[in-house]
């Protein structure tokens, strides 16, 4: 009898050890304080008293009760707080006053309160307005129509405003976007538009936006500001399709200080959204004439001018002369530094397309117009 009981006891720490253990295993995942084995002494613990929340309705009614002003955020505190009726008077007539003159002042298109600070609509997502503004400036049409053109970022902006162009809208994500324009913004005249950046993201031709669009009128050859006095040069472009290359050959146009640019018919929109942005800044500093029928371009070029043809698809030999196409056309044809540019009054350079080169108007133009006083380059 003795021998069957110290069995059964046996067995039965057994198996509260293996149930301690499974124990253990699956509340492992939790991160537990601290482990407490069967035989380690409760004397030397030293956990943390947790804060237990009793969550009897009684309690908490009689805590409402005491205080009152206490339970709630700071938001609420603020709200539970009465202001006296003559200090309440004067806190709702100054915020009239200043809706009424933020109305006035945004009525008027001025951009600075009396603070200095720029005054700007805010809309929401999707607007109605926002798209149908943005939308009739992505088209050719609509642009040549209404006049007015599309920039992004803060450097065409700023470019623009100090060529003295009109500035109309500018629609923006971020408030601090605007500061980099504050030194060179006029007093009245441009309408601010705050949007979500998520919108602007729809909107934009960039993998990153800038977050900032700029909406002007359309610059013509009479309002171009200079920054210097152009060189007696003049750039015929010749069909050239690819906007990059456009915007390209207008910044080195600027760069090289031309006098005017010439596009005839067939070459890429020049307010496009890439080559305007390619361009970095040149439409506003160039007068460009776009959309020349060749039967109009001897009214653009200057008088006693030297015309240059810039064609690479010409063979020039010592011994076998030239191609016989310039030989029937009696057009001398010698390499760019064979040249003196000194000696000329005055300059035009005929540059082809990417795809089809000097077209044969290019040449028939010259010819016809201008007799022998031509260099194919």
């Amino acid at each position: 009898m003795l021998i069957r009981r110290l069995l059964i006891q046996t067995i039965a720490q057994q198996q509260s050890q293996v149930n301690s253990v499974r124990l253990y295993g699956r509340w492992l995942h939790r991160n537990p304080v601290k482990v407490l084995l069967p035989f380690e002494p409760t004397t030397k613990l030293h956990l943390k008293k947790e804060n237990v929340i009793n969550m009897n309705s009684k309690i908490l009614n009689e805590t409402e009760e005491k205080h009152p002003t206490e339970i709630g955020n700071d938001e609420n505190k603020h709200f539970q707080v009465s202001l006296p009726p003559a200090k309440s008077k004067e806190v709702k007539s100054k915020k009239k006053e200043k809706l009424r003159k933020r109305k006035f002042y945004l009525s008027q298109q001025k951009i600075f309160d009396d603070n200095c600070e720029i005054i700007y609509e805010k809309f929401k997502d999707n607007d109605g307005r926002i798209s149908t503004l943005l939308t009739n400036l992505k088209s050719k049409k609509e642009r040549l129509r209404s006049r007015q053109v599309l920039v992004e970022g803060w450097r065409l902006i700023v470019d623009g405003l100090e060529a003295k162009c009109k500035l109309n809208y500018v629609i923006f994500s971020r408030v601090e976007d605007l500061n980099k324009l504050r030194p060179f913004l006029p007093k009245t005249g441009i309408k601010f538009f705050k949007i979500p950046y998520k919108e602007i993201e729809l909107w934009s031709n960039v993998e990153t936006s800038p977050g900032v669009f700029g909406i002007f009128e359309m610059p013509t050859s009479e309002n171009i500001r200079r920054l210097s006095k152009p060189l007696p040069l003049d750039l015929i472009c010749d069909n050239i399709r690819v906007p990059g290359n456009l915007g390209a050959i207008l910044r080195i146009a600027v760069g090289a200080g031309c006098e005017k640019v010439l596009l005839t018919k067939g070459c890429v929109d020049v307010w496009e959204p890439k080559v305007v942005r390619s361009a970095a800044g040149a439409h506003f500093r160039l007068p460009i004439h776009n959309g020349i029928d060749w039967e109009d371009m001897p009214k653009f070029l200057e008088e006693h001018t030297s015309v240059f043809i810039a064609d690479s698809d010409v063979k020039i030999t010592e011994y076998e002369g030239v191609d016989d196409k310039f030989d029937a056309l009696r057009i001398p044809v010698l390499p760019y530094y064979g040249v003196q540019y000194s000696t000329l009054h005055h300059i035009t350079l005929v540059i082809g397309g990417e795809t089809e080169g000097i077209s044969e108007d290019s040449y028939r133009l010259v010819f016809l117009v201008l007799g022998t006083e031509i260099i194919a380059l």
